[in-house]
């Protein structure tokens, strides 16, 4: 009888094992699609459009306040305001990333979109440069990170195999807004001035991110602050891997914003009218839209490593094609062709990072880490074109040369990274 009641037990003990596994492998693994899946890829893709998509519109409030409010400003010191933007937004996820693993999304997104949308009202009510930095620059760079990160994280948590096009998909509407934020602007600027323009912006912002706050969720339940041991997150830098994407994103997004900031003053340079300079933003985000969509879905079947590289070399290799590109037309196929290829940069970055990373209460974490360090170099590399054109005179070789070396640069090490993996090429990785 002992050993009868010794069996039913061992027996019970191992049903309620087994039942324990079920439990973690249905939490930990990733439903790829479901309607609460998509409805968080629907409120990242509202806001991204209104952060991502107003801060790739920076190259409009560049050249205005270069003609209007801050002409005796130089370019360079005005690019501070929007590198501050960057650098905030990058460096922020060193903190914000460990939050929403330990706390979850909606406090950050609701903390987020009030200072997101009081930064656009402060903004418009500035004409001092430490006004804009302070209200443009910091504020708006705080808001954005508090956004970005719970987003991006969440649908890492939904999605697995699908993950290069819910990412593509969110970040794509980053293009989207990049399109439609300058013609608004470029418009709106002359029919009822800056400040009103402005405002109307920051209306428009609250419309799209309440509703966000809504939509997007994590799949799994947070995790206490204990859990995200100082170990875990130097064994991050024991992984070859990551360290070869953390320093090939470094260079590559050091490079990569430049031409988004000053590609309207480089056509205004060669002959194009006010109007169309402005316009190169947005036949940029309209081939970054693309690009990011397409990169997504090649992710997914390529290997997200094999498309991180080809996307980097051929940014690269287009950009330093600017040397030769003077007339009109040539700057506005460029800013296509770029745009196509420094698009899926963005959202493939997380998706690699994801792919990499076995304990996916991690993610948060690795993504805020690869983006802290990246941070310092979207600090400073469009303060240092700004200064490379100006000290050539208005030339823009330097800045090309720049540019263009430090991402082809990334671009190797970014294949480094996936050959540590597998040293076939053909292997998707």
């Amino acid at each position: 009888m002992t050993m009868t009641m010794t069996s039913e037990s061992s027996s019970e003990t191992s049903n309620i094992e087994k039942g324990a596994e079920d439990l973690s492998t249905q939490t930990t693994k990733a439903p790829d699609g479901g309607l609460h899946a998509w409805l968080v890829v629907l409120g990242g893709f509202l806001t991204y459009f209104a952060t991502f998509g107003l801060l790739n519109s920076f190259g409009i409030f560049q050249l205005y306040y270069q003609e209007n409010i801050l002409r005796n400003t130089p370019a360079s010191t005005i690019s501070w305001i929007g590198s501050i933007q960057l650098f905030l937004l990058f460096i922020g996820g060193i903190v914000v990333g460990p939050i929403f693993d330990s706390y979850g999304s909606r406090s950050l997104l609701i903390c987020g979109t009030l200072i997101y949308v009081l930064s656009v009202m402060f903004t418009s009510l500035s004409t001092e440069l430490y006004q804009f930095i302070l209200a443009q620059g910091f504020m708006f760079g705080i808001g954005a990170t508090m956004l970005f990160y719970p987003t991006i994280s969440a649908i890492s948590h939904w999605f697995d195999q699908k993950r290069g096009l819910a990412l593509g998909i969110v970040v794509a509407s980053s293009s989207i807004g990049g399109i439609c934020w300058p013609f608004m602007l470029e418009r709106l600027f002359v029919q009822i001035g800056f400040a009103w323009t402005v405002r109307t912006a920051g209306f428009m912002c609250l419309a799209l991110l309440a509703p966000s706050c809504l939509l997007i969720k994590p799949r799994l339940p947070p995790r206490k602050s204990a859990d995200v041991k100082f170990g875990a997150i130097k064994d991050s830098f024991a992984d070859t891997r990551y360290v070869l994407l953390t320093a090939a994103m470094f260079f590559i997004f050091w490079g990569m914003f430049i031409p988004f900031y000053y590609l309207p003053s480089y056509g205004l340079a060669h002959g194009m009218s006010l109007y169309m300079s402005n316009n190169l933003l947005a036949t940029l985000n309209a081939g970054s839209f693309a690009g990011r969509i397409v990169s997504g879905i090649l992710a997914d079947k390529l290997g997200r490593f094999n498309v991180t590289f080809i996307c980097a070399l051929c940014a690269g290799i287009i950009l330093m094609c600017l040397h030769a590109i003077h007339t009109a037309t040539g700057i506005i196929v460029f800013s296509v062709l770029y745009g196509f290829f420094s698009g899926g940069l963005i959202s493939l970055q997380s998706a690699c990072v994801a792919q990499i990373t076995p304990d996916i209460n991690m993610i948060g974490v690795k993504i805020g880490l690869l983006m802290a360090i990246c941070s310092f170099g979207v600090l400073t590399g469009n303060p240092i074109g700004g200064a490379l054109i100006s000290g050539a005179s208005g030339h823009f070789g330097g800045f090309i040369d720049f540019s263009g070396i430090i991402l082809l640069f990334g671009a190797v090490l970014v294949l480094i990274a996936r050959m540590t993996m597998d040293r076939k090429l053909y292997t998707i990785i």
